[in-house]
């Protein structure tokens, strides 16, 4: 059954992107990111490899497609996810999205399908996703919320909630831009997940963006969108 619907899940997934082709053949160019990070998980060493590549920028349609892969010295992990949706002319963001990921450990696989959303006031940015979990657990609501404040153009500290495969996930972290005059501009982050003590993960690494010169402030609001739960499905079922 579990394969059923994994199968069905990165068929939606390649169904968003497939709807996504037209609009992405007419937008004026394609945006990209490498992130690399290595951190902890339950005690053992993770590490993560990722590429993002978005189109459409500033208001109008906006598609983006992520994937990421890595492990501990027990398993490995990979996974995928597309989206698809709108900005404002405030670049506000509404979107859905449809993720998969295959866990070779004790979290299990896990997938979902739902909306998202960005709003943005001033120096405060609030995401939110609303989905039904695929995979594991069919048919159970997740989702979340974070909450991003930015000092200054440049720099992000935020915290947030999930709510994923019936547990209670907090996370909190920051962003680091350390030049923004150069188009290969390079960010800084650090990351924390967890559902309790014993069930964290942490993680630091840099992202490297081959998009035009931007700041942090432009990046986070109308190129990419930054929801990603891969590190809070790694923690144990």
């Amino acid at each position: 059954m579990r394969s059923k619907y994994k199968t069905l899940l990165f068929s939606v997934t390649g169904a968003v992107a497939i709807a996504a082709l037209p609009a992405i053949t007419q937008a004026a160019s394609v945006n990209t990111r490498i992130t690399t990070a290595f951190g902890a998980l339950e005690g053992k060493m993770l590490g993560l490899l990722g590429g993002t590549a978005a189109f459409g920028q500033g208001p109008g349609f906006a598609s983006q497609f992520d994937v990421a892969m890595g492990g501990t010295r027990d398993y490995g992990f990979y996974a995928g996810t597309g989206r698809m949706g709108f900005r404002t002319q405030d670049f506000n963001y509404f979107g859905i999205v449809g993720s998969a990921a295959q866990i070779n450990g004790s979290a299990g696989s896990v997938g979902y399908l739902g909306a998202e959303a960005q709003m943005n006031f001033e120096n405060l940015s609030v995401d939110g996703l609303i989905g039904v979990q695929m995979i594991d657990d069919t048919g159970s609501v997740m989702g979340g919320a974070t909450a991003s404040y930015f000092a200054s153009e440049n720099a992000r500290f935020y915290a947030g909630y999930r709510y994923l495969r019936d547990s209670h996930i907090y996370a909190m972290g920051m962003e680091f831009k350390p030049d923004s005059d150069v188009a290969n501009g390079m960010t800084m982050f650090a990351d924390l997940r967890s559902e309790k003590l014993e069930n964290a993960s942490i993680m630091a690494g840099v992202r490297f963006s081959f998009a035009d010169a931007q700041t942090l402030v432009e990046e986070s609001r109308s190129t990419f969108v930054n929801n990603s739960y891969i590190l809070d499905a790694l923690l144990p079922d």
